[in-house]
């Protein structure tokens, strides 16, 4: 087994005591009790603003019908909300393989956001309906399914987000197991119930936890592939097919790293709420907003990598499925979006991540992870909103030839919008009230891998790191 130490500069950041095991299980499932006033009124509020924006879905679908040219902001939530609620369960697996301590006490806080890809299955519902068919008075659209049945699209799209969801459940309920134990053996009233349910008669045994070890490492490998797989297909099926000409090998990557970007940007901001809110600062360090802080400057520097790879072959290529395609997703009527969403997406975190003094901080971060959401936000409509707006009798050219009018959002489509980032956040909100935010077992193992020590004239954490 071998060590590192992890120095801090000032008492300030100094590693606060170690807990006893029983203390950490009992105060963390108490946070599962006893819900306050803020808690109830936010939630009010994100369940009005859920059911509005599912009321406003089918109001959308039964006056619209198969009009695609209306449901681009429908589209773009699709591609939102993979990327927030689809890419968070990756920081719950990927730092844990790279055996990251600072990461065990959120991996429960990242998981949880594998249940809000019900709101995206909701969303993608009418979106596979309305989508045009491949072939069309026997013209075939330009898609990656160039030789495969008609309902390809509508039928992978589906069953690859059906299983990154059971997936992410799976992952989720794997890791949760001795959490589960813990609630049979600390908790009263309908949680002990569903404790003892569904921990299947968890002890701890060895075998026990070499299976839970594998069953992640199982379960967080096809959830990685799953995740990229479906970035491909959304990318691909609602975004580059509904464009006549738009040819471009790196979209998808792009689409996939901002998402890993976002998820990021979500779980800490559900990390600063949580932390602040439940007064878990005992246990959720500045360590780890530091690593997150870390990996969010090294995501917004990979977006604007990919983006530039993606743009300069349109930019130097100048043929005419280029220059249309420029016209069409950056130069024409989005064009202001583009560039707000340029500021927020990358300029923006990139000046605020790039001080240390702002990654060791905890509000700066939230902001700079709203401003990143906000971007996001605003580059998936730049993108699937034009798409959706080619006419149907366009969208078998070889390239656009004419740029077509964007449709603008109505008051259903901004209640869409709300309502279903509403219901990501009201998922995750519930889902504190049934089992700890927090791991309790890998908050326990943090603390025996985690010793606080002197180190010259400050602090330091000594982590013994398992091999």
């Amino acid at each position: 087994m071998a060590s590192e130490a992890i120095a801090h500069e000032s008492e300030h950041h100094a590693p606060p005591p170690q807990v006893d095991a029983d203390v950490i299980a009992r105060e963390l499932i108490a946070t599962t009790t006893g819900a306050s006033g803020r808690f109830k009124a936010w939630a009010w509020i994100l369940g009005i603003l859920s059911i509005a924006g599912i009321v406003s879905l089918i109001v959308k679908f039964t006056d619209v019908g198969d009009d695609s040219t209306k449901w681009g902001y429908v589209a773009a939530m699709v591609s939102f909300l993979l990327s927030v609620a689809g890419a968070a369960p990756m920081i719950a697996m990927a730092p844990v393989m790279a055996k990251a301590n600072w990461v065990r006490p959120i991996t429960r806080l990242a998981s949880i956001f594998s249940f809000a890809g019900v709101a995206t299955l909701i969303m993608l519902i009418p979106l596979v309906a309305i989508l045009p068919p491949l072939v069309t008075e026997g013209a075939r659209r330009r898609t990656i399914w160039y030789m495969a049945p008609d309902y390809s699209p509508h039928f992978w799209t589906t069953l690859g987000l059906v299983l990154l969801l059971f997936t992410g459940l799976m992952l989720f309920y794997s890791a949760a197991l001795p959490d589960f134990a813990s609630m049979r053996d600390h908790s009263t009233g309908w949680r002990q119930r569903l404790g003892k349910r569904l921990a299947r008669g968890w002890v701890g045994t060895d075998v026990q936890w070499r299976t839970l070890r594998k069953r992640i490492g199982m379960f967080g490998t096809f959830y990685f592939l799953i995740l990229v797989f479906v970035n491909f297909l959304i990318s691909t099926d609602f975004g580059q097919s509904m464009v006549p000409g738009w040819r471009d090998a790196i979209f998808p990557m792009y689409h996939t790293i901002s998402g890993f970007q976002a998820g990021v940007a979500g779980v800490v901001i559900a990390l600063y709420f949580s932390r602040r809110f439940m007064k878990l600062e005992k246990y959720v360090h500045l360590d780890a907003f530091w690593s997150l802080g870390r990996l969010l400057f090294a995501l917004t520097l990979l977006w604007v990598y990919f983006f530039y790879s993606s743009f300069i072959v349109f930019w130097y290529g100048r043929s005419e499925n280029d220059i249309a395609t420029l016209n069409h997703q950056i130069k024409g009527p989005m064009l202001p979006v583009f560039l707000v969403g340029v500021i927020l997406i990358w300029f923006v975190p990139w000046w605020m991540l790039i001080w240390n003094r702002v990654r060791r901080g905890t509000s700066a971060m939230v902001v700079g992870s709203f401003i990143i959401l906000i971007g996001l936000l605003l580059d998936r409509i730049r993108i699937f909103v034009p798409a959706w707006s080619v006419p149907g009798d366009q969208i078998h050219q070889k390239w656009l030839e004419v740029t077509p009018e964007v449709y603008w959002p109505n008051i259903f489509d901004i209640l869409i919008i709300a309502g279903g980032i509403s219901l990501v956040a009201l998922i995750v909100m519930l889902m504190t009230r049934v089992i700890p935010v927090l791991s309790v077992w890998q908050v326990q193992e943090f603390n025996l891998l985690a010793k606080p020590i002197k180190y010259v004239r400050g602090h330091a954490t000594l982590v013994a790191k398992p091999d």
